[in-house]
């Protein structure tokens, strides 16, 4: 049974064809969505070693808020195109893979719908992708959409 799907969601072009998906899916089984975007702290850490002052560092810390804000809002519209249920939408900062896995746990989450987002060749073989993490670390069932 799918009752809850996860929707990490990021603004880029395959974020929204899988939010399209999830709403498919979410109207077919009578689901709800729950929609999660992460802002890596290494935004932030790389922020400070460039030695911005702590003025600075406040006002980009704002502009990234405002831009996953926007990204939400951005999501929050293309649900309400196809008719869907959200049952909550989340901001959190750090590691996308790890808080993708604590939200499945937390909201105890059915399925996982992102989507699919290249590296480059030599950062997707050092570091793999979030959707290839959570698809291997995940309690749940994961859908990855391209």
């Amino acid at each position: 049974m799918i009752g809850k799907i996860l929707v990490p969601v990021d603004g880029s072009k395959q974020s929204d064809k899988a939010l399209e998906f999830a709403c498919n899916l979410a109207d077919k089984y009578d689901a709800t969505l729950h929609i999660q975007h992460t802002i890596e702290t290494t935004l932030h850490e790389h922020a400070m070693s460039l030695g911005f002052t702590g003025y600075a560092f406040r006002l980009i810390e704002d502009d990234i808020q405002q831009v996953g804000q926007k990204v939400i809002e951005a999501a929050t519209k293309i649900i309400d195109r196809k008719y869907s249920k959200v049952a909550a939408t989340e901001i959190t900062y750090g590691s996308p893979t790890e808080n993708i896995l604590q939200r499945t746990k937390d909201d105890d989450i059915d399925m996982i719908v992102m989507g699919s987002r290249g590296l480059s060749d030599i950062g997707g073989l050092l570091l793999g992708s979030v959707s290839h993490k959570v698809s291997h670390l995940a309690d749940c069932s994961c859908v990855t959409v391209r």
